[in-house]
């Protein structure tokens, strides 16, 4: 007996360690960049004021987990927390939420900043959707109150062209031009926080004025309605507003421009269900991905790999990736997926990976890897993606302020795509960018295709058809 129990202890032992050695890249990277975080430990708010100046104490304490705060923007972020817990008191719900996001953006990284649910869940709205086109922001979703005014274009709001807006919506979010305009459409939509950002003249609505087709302008005062209501759709990406179906949180009230009945919606806003949308187009395949974050029903690595299963002996002709409406996940997801794509490609074919504002995180992954595999066979198409090659991510538990709920998006590992890194060089590089990432260079788009909102408004897509244009060719 005691023979067998020193066997099976040496027995467990050895597998204890093999397996600690084993799983030993993985336990470090969620020691390293996953770590929890400290709940906030305050008495019951006494006042509105007290609760804001509770949530600024606990805002500070999020400097122990980001990393992605040079020491300057530290500095600035401690000084204007300070200036702004002393004005907790002259706040209104608005400016504090708007603070949070100022706060955050000081970063400069668009993986770190505030919580933009709360925009369109708390905070009212004008009753007008405007979303950006490459001759400027049109109407293209209404509450029916303002169904007149649908398809038209936007000249400014409270005096303010949509230039000036843009710029003084910059500073809620960090990030290049184009994350911070996309950001922006969270806050342009709400005169209440307009009003809050110095932009608008009141609260409870707004003066717009609007183009219609034949050139003329009109003036039209919007009295706000309600926040959005409360529904299982739990986020709302701003290139929601261009689907052809009515959105859950939209209570059967508003009308689109594109209804999907009169005109039938370009295959890129095709809503099927699926986070993975494939369709074979003659000597080459059309592959949609729209998010890379797996769960029941939607395995979105495998699916990924399988859509490139009937690659024909030589490989595709060519290969579309549409990954304008994705906003990231799990990079591992896209890792398997870029390296088949690489080998299912001809040796003389093309891989056309449209992109726009809204492709972020591991979506811009997806595009480097993509180069990495495909090299000079891939073509970049569309409009300017939504950050860096050369970014701070990752995080742990989540950081929420304790009085106002507010989720706040901190970042814990670096990422360098263009030129890749390592632990020896980046303190923080994250370990699967050091395993997976080769240096690329820039990733610039080959072919800048921005749609005009008439093209929209017909159903066309000219990005992918520029793409199958070529690849005909």
């Amino acid at each position: 007996m005691k023979r067998f129990l020193k066997w099976f202890f040496g027995l467990w032992l050895v597998a204890t360690i093999a397996s600690g050695i084993y799983f030993w890249p993985l336990i470090d990277q969620v020691i390293r960049f996953n770590p929890f975080v400290a709940e906030a430990d305050f008495a019951e708010p006494s006042s509105p004021t007290e609760a804001r100046e509770q949530d600024f104490d606990y805002l500070a304490t999020v400097l122990d987990y980001d990393r992605s705060f040079s020491p300057a923007a530290r500095e600035q972020f401690l000084t204007r927390l300070a200036d702004a817990k002393d004005r907790a008191g002259e706040m209104s719900d608005a400016q504090f939420f708007l603070e949070t996001h100022a706060l955050m953006a000081l970063a400069d990284n668009a993986h770190t900043g505030g919580d933009n649910v709360a925009a369109f869940r708390q905070f009212n709205r004008s009753g007008l959707d405007f979303y950006p086109f490459a001759d400027g922001y049109f109407a293209v979703r209404a509450h029916q109150s303002n169904e007149a005014l649908l398809g038209q274009k936007l000249v400014s709001i409270d005096g303010k062209d949509i230039a000036e807006m843009l710029a003084g919506l910059a500073q809620y979010s960090g990030g290049l031009d184009a994350q911070r305009n996309y950001s922006a459409l969270h806050l342009l939509r709400s005169p209440e926080l307009l009003h809050a950002a110095g932009l608008a003249s009141a609260p409870d609505g707004v003066t717009i004025i609007l183009e219609n087709a034949e050139g003329l302008q009109s003036e039209h005062k919007l009295s706000a309605i309600a926040p959005a209501a409360e529904t299982e759709f739990a986020y709302r990406h701003p290139y929601h507003v261009l689907r052809a179906e009515p959105l859950p949180d939209e209570g059967g009230e508003w009308v689109r421009v594109l209804d999907g009945k009169t005109v039938k919606p370009p295959l890129t806003l095709t809503d099927d269900g699926d986070l993975v949308l494939s369709k074979p187009m003659g000597s080459g395949i059309y592959l949609r991905s729209n998010f890379l974050v797996e769960y029941p029903g939607h395995e979105v690595k495998s699916q990924l790999v399988d859509a490139l299963s009937e690659a024909p002996a030589g490989g595709y002709d060519f290969v579309v990736v549409d990954l304008r409406w994705n906003p990231g996940g799990d990079l591992g997801n896209a890792v398997p997926f870029a390296k088949r794509l690489g080998e299912a490609l001809s040796a003389d074919g093309k891989v056309y990976v449209l992109v726009g504002p809204q492709t972020f995180s591991a979506a811009i992954v997806t595009a480097a890897l993509i180069k990495q595999y495909a090299g000079e066979r891939m073509v970049l198409v569309g409009e300017p993606m939504g950050d860096r090659l050369q970014f701070w991510a990752e995080r742990g538990e989540g950081f929420v302020l304790p009085n106002s709920g507010y989720h706040i998006a901190y970042s814990t590992g670096y990422h360098d795509w263009e030129n890749s890194c390592s632990g020896d060089t980046i303190e923080h590089c994250f370990p699967v960018v050091e395993r997976e990432a080769k240096p690329i260079g820039k990733l610039t788009l080959d072919h800048r295709i921005q749609p005009t909102f008439a093209q929209f408004a017909a159903g066309e897509d000219p990005v992918l058809a520029w793409a199958l244009d070529q690849a005909a060719k």
